[in-house]
């Protein structure tokens, strides 16, 4: 059984009921024919039901051809983008349906984005605005036929869903949200640590040369007895970390110390002349 889309979950969870308020029921149906220039509603099949009981209780005639559904002409005269758009509710409901006709969400597991595609140019102009309100903002592209409308900062679309009301959709939204974050907080730790591992190990195999070419040399024999433990405990535990290697002296010395032991083998091992 295929899985549902992100995109049709979001659409399934703001159709579970019809509005109420006639008021809001118009919103919904004008953002629902806003999109396309001729009062058709592109829809999918698991909204089709909620589409019909909306323009059924508002008592506007319509053909079904396919998934489109065609306003008839005496029902267009209530659909006016102009009609009460300063209401945060009427304005909420009219965004809703334009995204339930219009409107598509990606997968949040693999990136973050909502999209409208429009063909009437002062819907562009009113979602614009309406978005901003919501201090959302777009970014519009002209396709051959249509406009694309879009927006991927996790932020916006979090607040997009909860304005619309996709609670549902939203809080799993937010919840593979957290998730990716962790996830990609530990593989940066990992990166971050291997990485620290790395430059550890080549500055100690870098050392040990060293250290080596100054034991091979007669400088060996004008070591100080805790220069010459230092040398040897480098040489037999390469993989050691500086604060190992002062815990293995006679006494322990701290980290500092024994980075002042290794950097004075280290200028006397540059001190030699190849």
């Amino acid at each position: 059984m295929k899985e549902t889309s992100f995109s049709v979950r979001i659409k399934q969870d703001i159709t579970r009921s019809v509005p109420s308020d006639g008021k809001l029921r118009q919103a919904e149906i004008t953002g629902l024919t806003a999109a396309s220039s001729s009062f058709e509603i592109k829809f999918i099949l698991e909204i089709k039901d909620h589409i019909v009981e909306l323009l059924a209780k508002e008592g506007i005639e319509f053909r079904v051809s396919g998934n489109k559904i065609e306003i008839a002409p005496a029902g267009r005269s209530l659909l006016s983008l102009n009609t009460n758009m300063e209401d945060p509710s009427y304005a909420e409901y009219f965004v809703r349906g334009l995204f339930l006709s219009s409107g598509y969400c990606s997968d949040p597991n693999k990136g973050y984005r909502i999209e409208f595609h429009i063909s009437r140019d002062e819907t562009v102009m009113l979602l614009t605005g309406i978005l901003g309100l919501w201090d959302i903002t777009p970014v519009i592209k002209q396709r051959e036929g249509f406009t694309a409308l879009y927006f991927k900062a996790g932020d916006m679309v979090s607040d997009f869903l909860g304005h619309i009301g996709a609670t549902g959709a939203m809080l799993d939204f937010e919840n593979i949200r957290v998730s990716k974050d962790i996830n990609n907080s530990v593989v940066r730790r990992v990166n971050c640590d291997a990485g620290n591992f790395k430059r550890q190990s080549d500055a100690g195999a870098a050392r040990n040369a060293l250290i080596k070419k100054l034991l091979d040399s007669d400088l060996r024999y004008k070591l100080t007895p805790d220069l010459l433990e230092a040398a040897k405990a480098h040489m037999d535990n390469p993989g050691a970390s500086i604060a190992e290697l002062g815990q293995m002296m006679d006494p322990p010395i701290g980290k500092s110390g024994m980075s002042h032991r290794l950097k004075k083998l280290v200028e006397l091992a540059e001190s030699l002349q190849d």
